[in-house]
């Protein structure tokens, strides 16, 4: 049986050119489709196939900086079919057909079809990590028995050939038995199909024969003695089969990976993957919409990843493994002539597993199809009486106090639970919301309210989504080492603007002088490029001055504010491409008046990033990110160009929650996806909006309800001073800063660079979780260090864990700190079994090592480092000459330097 395609991935225990892992043996995925982030994330060895894989947005990723190697399906005996030869050589290579999969067998016997084979390897080996070749058996359905030792003898000297050519390339090959003895020291894996499961002649899923099974076992047993790697493919399409049948094939010694006959799926191998993606399914633009506004952070805090998608009536999302639910939530329901496509589309949804979750259900499908589902649509008898409360959970009435909309139309489950009952006058019971086998539905009056612009949560999100959607460990971007992560960010208006007060400074100088010189946190610092070269030219050569001093400072990170801060980010695309904007109303106009521009996306992102970098930053630093202006409302294709441009993207959002308006709609998500890309919001909102839009110059100090809102009863936010140069304009603003700064280093926070809570962000996104027997795996690239999990579940047994240096307990959560290695297995229990325990740090790790009782963790910070540990009958030391507090079973050191370690001698 053929391969049709493939990804691969590899990490450095394995010794590449023949010799192979001596203990642990490369977890392997095999993806026709193009893979999901995670699975990058979690594989080492991972197979894809270059037809289908988007290398070019790979590319786009600088993000994903840790991951495993890609490993391009090559057939060197077919041709699939694709027409893989020119025409003027095709005669001379093709030497028969295979029937079966429609393809030309190739003869690589011939110079000329060696030749073009290298070619073909050659453009792969640019992008490509190896190769995994396959048909290499083919030949024996075209060629006489008697020709087939010729043909061995090419195809072993063919691959031992790639070898010499590729000394640094994964070799991977499928079937080579008969040449295997000639290759065996020029390879690094071997694939074999077909164990215990596989698809007959019609492509139909069998159970193979035990007697086929026992034949192959003993030709991979013979591979797997000379120390290479054995990947086993099986194809079911029964999920449970699947997993059992991972199981057995590890248990003897090779790699398992058991998937769909197109190999499109997510299988089983050595990890059982666990999806964590939730498609919002959403109508009117994303600003007017709950979808986004309310259901989305707090999906994320439950350790969801929210995936948005604009409704189209005839184009419903293809979503692969790596979802694990769905919210459909349309403000203006389905129209009946539309209806038949979704209710089909989501059959297949819940049919694959998905949970769904309805809003308005009655607005979406006619009443046979709710029936269909298990609820029940009926006409109201009493429809503007009172309802009588029968059920509700406790914390009904989570923001605000709410009853059902008189309405016509009552719904009620016959297959389901009911979370909220009513009765009628007439006896009629009404369920608005309920959870059912295939997830759950509300009506929208009974889950939300909106009074006076604020929406208000009548149910508690938190509750009912973990309910609908099940629970699992939570990445969190707020914590880092057991403390609150502080960020520092500042755009770039008003740079050029003088202070109010002696010595009547630029405002850059003066936010230099008061505040970043004073207060050595990391600052992530930007300016509008037009502003310092163009549009004040008697200026420019002082801006650009202070300019290159800020970047300068060591706590500081260098980012753009575009080059014209475009007001309006839809009209600069639409001016950038020739077309006249939609909006002519605005306040400032779309853009500063540079004169003689014209508005170009490339100009507003690339172009000032590289002068930034070629004129404003010191040789060591490079811009790292991209502050959105304006509406901060950006576009796909602008976003595309910051990744072209290796910069993260941040700004939007409006968390800005206060004393006098608590509510989660003013607490955004992190950001939004735009397409395939992704827009990081500010954690929280800047002092433009705390003053009044810059009226009450000392409103600023509010921001600090805003963080402990943000901090309890859940931890949602990092705290995140966020603002522009104009605050050193004014005296009242000038103080206010100083304020927020001196509250927030009050709180012990770890204080970071903008760049890494972004990271944070991204890796969230698409970072990878799985089961792997009784312990949680999670993968990403290494700067997401943080996983949440309820108190209830338990601790983290460390030295049974990998990867995992300590724990906090913060609002009945577990925060589990991990290091910086990319790669976790964390194994819980119900009490604590631990030694020692890292419970806090201000500083990151740089590295942990745990062996036999010893472990030791080094830390670097921005400031001065702080760590607090636990032992039980350790013995604990600590580089430098800290000071050292100890109370009971916790010691704390308190460092004058940045960097630091400390080593514990435990039982173990």
């Amino acid at each position: 049986m053929k391969f049709i395609t493939g990804l691969l991935c590899l990490f450095s225990t394995l010794i590449i050119g023949g010799a192979a892992y001596a203990n642990d043996k490369p977890a392997v995925a095999i993806m026709y489709s193009n893979p999901p982030e995670e699975i990058l994330y979690l594989y080492d060895w991972i197979i894809v196939d270059p037809s289908t894989f988007d290398m070019k947005f790979h590319k786009e990723r600088f993000y994903m900086k840790r991951h495993g190697k890609l490993i391009a399906y090559v057939s060197i005996g077919e041709d699939n079919g694709e027409g893989t030869f020119p025409a003027e050589i095709e005669k001379t290579c093709i030497i028969g057909k295979n029937k079966m999969w429609k393809s030309n067998i190739i003869d690589i016997r011939k110079a000329k079809c060696r030749e073009f084979l290298y070619k073909k390897i050659e453009s792969l080996s640019k992008d490509y990590d190896g190769f995994m070749l396959d048909t290499l058996d083919s030949y024996q359905i075209a060629l006489p028995e008697k020709e087939w030792k010729s043909y061995e003898i090419a195809e072993a000297n063919f691959i031992n050939s790639l070898r010499k050519k590729f000394p640094s390339k994964l070799i991977i090959v499928n079937r080579p038995f008969s040449i295997f003895k000639n290759i065996k020291n020029s390879i690094d894996g071997v694939v074999v199909e077909s164990l215990f499961h596989g698809l007959d002649k019609k492509h139909n899923y069998v159970k193979v024969q035990s007697k086929d099974s026992q034949w192959l076992i003993k030709k991979i047993e013979k591979i797997k003695n000379s120390q290479i790697p054995v990947i086993v493919v099986d194809y079911t399409d029964n999920k449970t089969v699947a997993r059992q049948d991972a199981d057995r094939i590890e248990k003897l010694g090779f790699i398992p990976w058991v998937t769909d006959k197109h190999l499109k799926g997510i299988g089983e191998g050595i990890y059982h993957f666990i999806p964590r993606k939730i498609a919002i399914i959403y109508d009117e633009t994303i600003d007017n919409n709950p979808a986004h506004q309310m259901a989305q952070l707090p999906l994320e805090w439950l350790g969801f990843t929210p995936v948005l998608y604009k409704y189209k009536p005839r184009s419903l999302p293809h979503l692969d493994d790596s979802y694990r639910g769905i919210l459909i939530w349309l403000m203006n329901g389905v129209k009946p002539e539309n209806r038949k496509f979704l209710e089909k589309w989501l059959i297949k949804q819940i049919q694959r597993g998905k949970k769904i979750f309805l809003v308005d259900p009655y607005t979406l499908f006619d009443y046979h199809f709710l029936k269909r589902i298990g609820i029940e649509a009926y006409e109201n008898r009493a429809p503007v009486t009172e309802l009588k409360l029968l059920k509700a959970p406790g914390d009904f009435g989570f923001e605000i106090k709410g009853k059902p909309e008189p309405a016509d139309i009552l719904v009620k489950p016959f297959n389901g639970t009911p979370v909220v009952e009513y009765k009628n006058p007439a006896g009629q019971l009404f369920v608005p919301v309920a959870l059912m086998k295939w997830g759950g539905y509300a009506n929208q009056d009974t889950l939300i309210k909106t009074m006076q612009d604020f929406t208000f949560w009548v149910l508690n999100p938190f509750s009912l989504f973990r309910k609908v959607f099940g629970y699992i460990p939570a990445f969190d971007v707020t914590t880092e080492n057991g403390r609150r992560i502080m960020t520092v960010h500042i755009d770039g208006d008003g740079f050029e603007g003088k202070s109010d007060f002696p010595p009547f400074k630029f405002s850059g100088e003066i936010i230099r002088d008061e505040i970043i010189k004073k207060y050595r946190v990391p600052h992530t610092a930007s300016v509008i490029v037009g502003v310092i070269t163009d549009l004040h030219p008697e200026l420019s050569e002082k801006l650009k001055k202070i300019a290159r001093s800020i970047f300068s400072l060591k706590n500081v990170e260098p980012a753009s504010h575009s080059y014209s801060h475009p007001f309006n980010w839809y009209d600069t695309l639409r001016m950038s491409e020739g077309l006249p904007p939609k909006t002519n109303d605005l306040e400032y106009g779309h853009n500063l008046p540079i004169p003689g521009y014209r508005p170009s996306l490339k100009k507003e992102i690339i172009w000032s990033i590289n002068y930034i970098n070629n004129h404003l930053v010191p040789e060591n630093k490079k811009v790292k990110v991209f502050l959105w202006t304006g509406d901060c409302v950006p576009p796909e294709k602008a976003i595309e160009l910051t990744y072209k441009a290796r910069v993260y993207n941040v700004n939007g959002g409006d968390t800005s929650a206060t004393f006098n308006s608590p509510f989660l709609y003013l607490i955004s998500p992190m950001g939004i996806n735009k397409g395939k890309y992704f827009q990081v919001y500010a954690p929280v909102q800047n002092e433009n909006i705390y003053t009044n839009l810059w009226k009450n110059f000392g409103g600023y100090v509010r921001v600090i309800q805003t963080f402990k809102l943000t901090e309890k009863p859940r931890r949602l936010k990092p705290i995140s001073i966020y603002y522009h140069w104009y605050s050193g304009q004014k005296i009242a603003s000038l103080k206010a800063l100083k304020k927020v700064y001196e509250w927030a280093l009050s709180r012990n926070p770890i204080p970071e660079y903008l760049s890494i809570y972004a990271q944070k962000v991204m890796e969230f996104r698409g970072g990878a979780m799985a089961k792997k027997g009784n312990r949680w795996v999670f993968k990403t690239a290494g700067d997401l260090r943080t996983v949440r999990i309820p108190a209830s579940e338990g601790y983290p047994v460390i030295n049974k864990s990998k990867g995992v240096v300590g724990y906090k307990k913060i609002n009945n959560s577990i925060y589990i700190s991990l290091d910086n290695s990319g790669s976790y297995e964390i194994k819980l229990a119900k009490h604590p079994e631990n030694p020692f325990v890292l419970v806090e740090s201000n500083g990151r790790i740089t590295q942990f090592t745990r062996e036999k009782g010893r472990y030791k963790i080094s830390f670097k910070g921005y400031v001065p480092l702080e760590i607090t540990v636990r032992e039980e009958g350790c013995h604990v030391e600590s580089s430098g000459n800290p000071e050292i507090f100890k109370e009971g079973n916790i010691i704390r050191f308190k460092f004058k330097e940045k960097t630091g370690s400390i080593e514990a001698t435990c039982k173990d």
